[in-house]
């Protein structure tokens, strides 16, 4: 399964956090564990799907540089299971705060159901993975000052 997203922030953060997004979404589900180091941002995106629990999403992306105030991310290959994440996007400095447009590309590998039943139980896991991962993204999106 691959879930797209995108999703429009404008935090009230200090400019200079700009690039330095490890200390903007640290602690705020969806986010898990979140590193900097140099150009790479590592870390995880935490979703519960029901019947196994919490899944961690790992990704790595590259923050770029562009001009004075703002700057862009790139998702980074990586080896990884069966769940995993691409994150890229933009951000910018807007009026002291800092707007974001993040788009994630989630991959969760369920299993396929080999009868009706397994089925019916994937569709279901899916659609509540989906819908447990658009809470968490909401719930970022509080944080908000205004809606883009």
């Amino acid at each position: 399964m691959i879930l797209e997203k995108r999703l429009h922030l404008r935090l009230a953060v200090p400019p200079e956090h700009l690039l330095e997004p490890e200390q903007v979404f640290a602690g705020r589900p969806p986010f898990g564990r979140l590193e900097r180091n140099g150009e790479l941002l590592e870390g995880e995106l935490v979703a519960e799907i029901p019947l196994l629990g919490d899944i961690h999403f790992p990704f790595r992306s590259r923050i770029v540089v562009e001009e004075e105030g703002s700057a862009r991310l790139e998702p980074v290959p990586m080896e990884h299971g069966e769940f995993w994440v691409e994150l890229a996007g933009a951000g910018r400095v807007m009026e002291g705060t800092i707007a974001y447009d993040l788009e994630l590309r989630v991959h969760a590998g369920l299993p396929e159901g080999e009868k009706w039943g397994g089925r019916a139980l994937r569709r279901m896991a899916e659609a509540a993975f989906e819908r447990n991962l658009n809470r968490a993204l909401e719930e970022l999106g509080e944080a908000r000052l205004s809606r883009e």
